[in-house]
């Protein structure tokens, strides 16, 4: 609980710190900071994990944890949608940043096998409320009230993925045996590996961090694939499969394979999501 407290201090102290404007620039350093605490984190399994059977099993809990929420999320949101007009475009090209995140991720996963750090745990800690600090700098000029009142009427989008997440963690609870807080937070990440992972490892070890980061990381691989599958399907609904990513990784996935009209729509989703995110999974955690 004391974790949870610092947290968000931190994540508040970011947000005042971004209203600053000469503090902006800070923001850029948001990727060094997460490859970083990746790769700590990385090292610390590597410590801790060393099976090929323990790994095969993290990347199915995994799978248990990502696809109930995944596939609730979308129904909720079928069940809201309205006929919608949009083109068809190319498909879009995959962002290079998840995939150096795993690098890391791997990379320090091999190191720790090899080498035993013994610092590694306490050093995801620093490092963790140096990332929040950053995020919440990023976030701070987002976070204003007409960003609140904008496209108001399209709240049901980010609320479909919310609560299809949060459902799919109990159905993903009851039926797989996963401790109902972590199958929540994890669910709860929608697709932001870079924060989700790291916090629920300071809470429920490396082990249990690696699933929360891949379930994360393989629901935004998953919507590189599906949206241009389902591209003739409805459109809108497809939204809440990337999460918080469509306001950054996947949003040229959106514009270029449903068309231009989408874009605002997947800005909109990912800032009401990015802004909720950080505070829902601490909540979670706190109960």
């Amino acid at each position: 609980m004391e974790f949870i407290w610092l947290y968000l201090l931190a994540l508040t102290v970011g947000v005042a710190l971004g209203k600053t404007e000469k503090l902006k620039p800070v923001s850029k350093a948001l990727p060094y900071v997460t490859g970083m605490l990746i790769f700590i984190i990385g090292v610390w399994a590597g410590n801790e994990i060393r099976s090929l059977m323990v790994i095969a099993s993290l990347v199915l809990g995994s799978l248990e944890i990502l696809i109930p929420s995944t596939l609730a999320g979308y129904i909720i949101a079928l069940g809201f949608e309205r006929k919608t007009s949009r083109k068809r475009g190319s498909y879009s090209k995959r962002a290079k940043a998840p995939f150096l995140f795993l690098s890391a991720a791997i990379l320090g996963w091999a190191l720790g096998s090899l080498i035993v750090v013994p610092s590694a745990e306490s050093l995801v800690t620093d490092l963790l409320i140096t990332l929040v600090i950053v995020i919440g700098i990023d976030m701070g000029p987002s976070i204003t009230i007409s960003s609140f009142k904008r496209d108001l009427k399209n709240s049901w989008i980010p609320f479909s993925a919310l609560s299809g997440a949060l459902i799919g963690g109990l159905i993903s609870s009851a039926v797989f045996g996963i401790n109902v807080k972590f199958a929540l937070a994890s669910s709860a990440g929608l697709g932001w590996y870079s924060l989700d992972g790291p916090l629920l490892s300071s809470i429920f070890g490396p082990d249990l961090g690696m699933i929360a980061f891949l379930s994360n990381f393989l629901r935004e691989q998953l919507t590189f694939f599906l949206v241009p599958l389902l591209r003739n399907q409805k459109g809108v609904a497809l939204l809440t499969l990337g999460g918080c990513t469509t306001m950054d990784d996947t949003l040229s996935l959106y514009a270029s394979t449903l068309g231009d009209e989408y874009k605002e729509l997947a800005l909109f989703n990912g800032l009401i999501l990015s802004l909720i995110i950080p505070f829902l999974i601490p909540g979670i955690l706190a109960l």
